[in-house]
Protein backbone atom coordinates (compact mmCIF):
# COMPACT_ATOMS: atom_id res chain seq x y z
CA UNK A 1 0.00 0.00 0.00
CA UNK A 2 3.10 2.00 -0.46
CA UNK A 3 2.07 3.51 -3.53
CA UNK A 4 -1.46 4.22 -2.49
CA UNK A 5 -0.54 6.31 0.43
CA UNK A 6 2.23 8.37 -1.85
CA UNK A 7 -0.58 8.72 -4.48
CA UNK A 8 -2.87 10.24 -1.70
CA UNK A 9 -0.27 12.46 -0.76
CA UNK A 10 0.47 13.49 -3.81
CA UNK A 11 -3.67 14.34 -4.22
CA UNK A 12 -3.91 15.78 -0.73
CA UNK A 13 -0.72 18.37 -2.14
CA UNK A 14 -2.74 19.01 -5.27
CA UNK A 15 -6.17 19.31 -3.50
CA UNK A 16 -4.42 21.86 -0.84
CA UNK A 17 -2.97 23.83 -3.67
CA UNK A 18 -5.72 24.65 -5.82
CA UNK A 19 -8.78 27.32 -4.62
CA UNK A 20 -11.54 25.95 -2.27
CA UNK A 21 -14.22 25.95 -5.23
CA UNK A 22 -11.94 23.97 -7.49
CA UNK A 23 -10.76 21.35 -5.19
CA UNK A 24 -13.92 20.34 -4.40
CA UNK A 25 -14.68 19.90 -7.75
CA UNK A 26 -11.24 18.27 -8.63
CA UNK A 27 -11.22 15.81 -5.17
CA UNK A 28 -12.60 12.73 -6.48
CA UNK A 29 -10.45 12.73 -9.61
CA UNK A 30 -7.38 13.85 -8.77
CA UNK A 31 -6.18 10.09 -7.69
CA UNK A 32 -7.98 8.71 -10.69
CA UNK A 33 -5.74 11.27 -13.12
CA UNK A 34 -2.55 10.49 -10.81
CA UNK A 35 -2.88 6.69 -11.28
CA UNK A 36 -4.09 6.19 -14.46
CA UNK A 37 -0.51 8.46 -15.01
CA UNK A 38 1.16 5.98 -13.42
CA UNK A 39 0.25 2.93 -14.41
CA UNK A 40 1.05 4.24 -17.88
CA UNK A 41 4.48 4.38 -16.78
CA UNK A 42 4.75 0.73 -16.14
CA UNK A 43 6.69 1.47 -12.66
CA UNK A 44 8.06 -1.34 -10.25
CA UNK A 45 8.44 -1.74 -6.66
CA UNK A 46 11.56 -1.44 -4.88
CA UNK A 47 10.70 -5.25 -3.73
CA UNK A 48 10.24 -6.18 -7.21
CA UNK A 49 13.85 -4.37 -8.12
CA UNK A 50 15.83 -5.50 -5.58
CA UNK A 51 14.88 -9.28 -6.41
CA UNK A 52 15.16 -8.32 -10.29
CA UNK A 53 18.77 -7.24 -9.53
CA UNK A 54 19.16 -10.63 -7.37
CA UNK A 55 18.00 -12.81 -10.36
CA UNK A 56 20.96 -10.76 -12.76
CA UNK A 57 23.70 -11.03 -10.08
CA UNK A 58 23.17 -14.88 -10.13
CA UNK A 59 22.67 -14.93 -13.70
CA UNK A 60 25.88 -12.62 -14.18
CA UNK A 61 27.97 -15.19 -12.26
CA UNK A 62 26.52 -18.23 -13.73
CA UNK A 63 27.39 -17.03 -16.84
CA UNK A 64 30.96 -16.40 -15.87
CA UNK A 65 31.30 -20.02 -14.14
CA UNK A 66 30.03 -21.20 -17.36
CA UNK A 67 32.82 -19.29 -19.92
CA UNK A 68 35.23 -20.17 -17.55
CA UNK A 69 34.45 -23.81 -17.82
CA UNK A 70 34.41 -23.77 -21.71
CA UNK A 71 37.05 -21.61 -21.68
CA UNK A 72 38.84 -25.17 -19.86
CA UNK A 73 37.28 -26.79 -22.42
CA UNK A 74 38.44 -25.56 -25.04
CA UNK A 75 41.81 -25.39 -23.59
CA UNK A 76 42.00 -29.55 -22.94
CA UNK A 77 40.60 -30.28 -26.63
CA UNK A 78 43.22 -27.83 -27.97
CA UNK A 79 45.66 -30.21 -25.91
CA UNK A 80 44.32 -33.03 -26.95
CA UNK A 81 43.99 -32.30 -30.45
CA UNK A 82 47.36 -31.29 -30.81
CA UNK A 83 48.52 -34.42 -28.65
CA UNK A 84 46.57 -36.69 -31.20
CA UNK A 85 47.12 -34.82 -34.39
CA UNK A 86 51.09 -34.57 -34.12
CA UNK A 87 52.26 -37.64 -36.06
CA UNK A 88 49.31 -37.04 -38.82
CA UNK A 89 49.99 -35.16 -41.97
CA UNK A 90 47.35 -33.37 -43.61
CA UNK A 91 46.13 -34.72 -47.23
Amino acid sequence: MLIQDRISKIARGIEESLPTGLAKDFKSNIEVIIRSNLEGLDLVTSEQLTVQKRILERAVKRIGELEERIAELEAAANLNGSMNGSGESSG
